[in-house]
């Protein structure tokens, strides 16, 4: 009798095995397509990896990675047509996953920088900020200071790195993070240089 309870979950364990199996190819392909700046082939097969397994939350991040480059190629025009994608399919990604962080990082850009219009959030880029912030605090710091950065709020985003660098000192990353905030947001590249020189002095002390 213990068999025959036992065969279904046998079963299905093995049906998973092989669905996840069959997906990979699917996915590697995919990865690889965005990798050369094939976003269209890679949505087509991105596509048919979501669809054959829609419960592979790896699927659906890789898709929205996929739709994003596209949109960025199309312009206004691929916003229009994309961004919803974008946004649905990174949702799925950490309704299926919610410890993704990429995901929701890509979450948080999407909201605080969409207009309203396009479905654009304060309230629902904070929220994915704050799960960011719970699962590793200093890309949650990041988060928050992307946020303030849409919001036009300088001061309160540099504080997010510097309350992230007083909090992580043995972290390259809050210097990486803080760094490139200083060279692509404010375009000083003196003090973004200094950041990443204080990164790898970080790295080599704590590494040795």
């Amino acid at each position: 009798m213990q068999t025959h309870r036992r065969l279904p979950l046998a079963i299905l364990a093995a049906l998973v095995a092989v669905s996840l199996s069959a997906q990979t190819p699917l996915i590697d392909q995919g990865r690889a397509a965005i990798g050369r700046g094939d976003t269209a082939a890679a949505i087509t097969i991105l596509e048919k990896a979501v669809a054959e397994s829609p419960t592979i939350a790896e699927a659906h991040f890789y898709l929205g990675n996929a739709y994003s480059g596209e949109m960025l190629k199309l312009g206004m025009f691929g916003a229009a047509k994309y961004a919803s994608k974008i946004r649905d399919e990174y949702e799925k990604t950490v309704a299926l996953n919610p410890k993704n962080n990429d995901a929701r990082f890509s979450l948080v850009q999407f909201y605080a920088g969409a207009p309203n219009l396009m479905g654009g959030s304060y309230d629902k880029a904070f929220e994915h900020a704050k799960a960011i912030k719970a699962i590793d605090p200093v890309a949650g710091h990041r988060a928050y200071a992307f946020i303030y950065t849409q919001q036009k709020k300088a001061d309160l985003a540099k504080q997010e790195f510097a309350d992230a660098i007083r909090e992580q000192p043995t972290s390259p990353k809050p210097h990486s993070y803080f760094g490139q905030y200083f060279v692509n947001t404010e375009k000083n590249y003196t003090a973004g240089f200094a950041e990443f020189e204080a990164a790898l002095k970080v790295r080599t002390r704590w590494t040795g």
